[in-house]
C-alpha cells in the first residue's frame, strides 16, 4: 500500500499543480517577458514526456494485473492508453520550435535594478503629484534582511486623501496615511495595511501600478 500511496500521491499533486498554473497564468501581469513564458513552457513539455512513459506504464501494470487474473477484458482499456500516449508524443514534437520562437522574441522590458528603482518607477506613473520620500542618497540603495526596501516612500493624493506607497515586510504595501499613528520616536506605524501582492522587490512598476489603482478604487 505504500508503493500505492507513492504513485497515487504524485498524481493527484501534479494535477493540483497543473490546476495551479493554469490559474497563475489567468493574470496579465503572470510573466513579463516571453523568456519567462520560454522557461514555464519548457518545463510544460518535460512534464508531457514525462505524462507520455506514464501512459505507458499505465498499460503495462493494467496487462500485468489481467497476467495475474486480478482484472479481465483490459484491451480496450490498453488500446486508448497506447493511442493517448502516442497523441502525447506527437505533441512533445512541437517543443523545440515552441521553446525557440518564445526565445527568439526581443525582451524589451526593462525591469528595475533594485527596490528603488521600483518605487521610482512608480512614482513616475503616479505622475507629478507623486512626491518620493528619500531615505538615502543618490546611487546609494540600501538593501536590509527585514525586506523593507531601500526605506524610500511614496506620498501622493488620491480623492483628496493622502496615500503612502512603500516596500515593507517583503512585499509592497499601500497605506492611507491618516491611518497612522505616530510613535514617540517621531515613526509612524499604521493600520489597514493594504499588500499589493508581488513580493519581488524588482517587480514591473506597471504591473504594481494596476494593482495599486484597483486597490484604490476598492478602499477609497
Amino acid at each position: 500500500m505504500r508503493r500505492v500511496r507513492a504513485a497515487v500521491a504524485p498524481a493527484i499533486a501534479g494535477a493540483e499543480a497543473a490546476e495551479g498554473l493554469r490559474d497563475a497564468l489567468e493574470s496579465d501581469w503572470a510573466l513579463y517577458t516571453p523568456q519567462q513564458a520560454a522557461v514555464v513552457t519548457a518545463a510544460l513539455f518535460a512534464q508531457l514526456n514525462a505524462t507520455r512513459d506514464i501512459f505507458e506504464a499505465l498499460r503495462r501494470l493494467l496487462q500485468n494485473a489481467e497476467t495475474r487474473r486480478e482484472t479481465a477484458f483490459t484491451s480496450e482499456a490498453a488500446y486508448r492508453l497506447t493511442h493517448a500516449a502516442a497523441a502525447v508524443a506527437f505533441a512533445c514534437n512541437f517543443a523545440p520550435g515552441v521553446v525557440n520562437a518564445l526565445n527568439a522574441c526581443p525582451d524589451l522590458t526593462r525591469l528595475p535594478s533594485n527596490a528603488h528603482e521600483t518605487l521610482a518607477g512608480v512614482a513616475t506613473l503616479l505622475g507629478p503629484a507623486a512626491k518620493v520620500m528619500e531615505n538615502h542618497g543618490p546611487g546609494e540603495y540600501p538593501e536590509d534582511d527585514r525586506g523593507c526596501g531601500c526605506g524610500c516612500e511614496i506620498r501622493f493624493e488620491h480623492r483628496g486623501q493622502m496615500w503612502n506607497f512603500h516596500r515593507g515586510n517583503s512585499s509592497w504595501d499601500l497605506v492611507r496615511e491618516q491611518d497612522g499613528e505616530v510613535l514617540e520616536d517621531g515613526s509612524t506605524i499604521y493600520n489597514g495595511w493594504n499588500g499589493l501582492g508581488p513580493t519581488d522587490s524588482t517587480a514591473h512598476p506597471q504591473h504594481l501600478m494596476a494593482l495599486l489603482r484597483a486597490k484604490l478604487d476598492e478602499t477609497s
